[in-house]
């Protein structure tokens, strides 16, 4: 039996997979939990969630369909396609 995996090793192995992330050839299978998937927007004032005021935001048809097909591919809403192309653009151009 493998030795269990220890705290030291983690660092490693996220090197490792951000420099040579597998490859559709070596994926075996992708085992999905219903359980764990999004059930879409929660109504108003349901839980205890996270405060994430709206914000509108206008975009060019030719982006609206770029971010759509995007969307598409990547199976999730364009406001995840979005929500994540903000988040890149303020990783790699911080305010100092």
């Amino acid at each position: 039996m493998a030795d269990p995996v220890r705290e030291e090793d983690y660092g490693a192995m996220a090197d490792d997979y951000a420099t040579t992330p597998p490859t559709s050839d070596e994926v075996v299978a992708i085992d999905v939990n219903p359980a764990a998937l999004a059930m879409g927007r929660p109504r108003a004032g349901a839980g205890k969630g996270r405060n994430t005021p709206a914000m509108s935001v206008r975009f060019p048809a030719t982006m609206r369909a770029d971010i759509h097909r995007r969307a598409q591919a990547d199976r999730v809403p364009d406001a995840d396609v979005i929500r994540r192309a903000v988040a890149e653009y303020l990783h790699r151009h911080p305010v100092t």
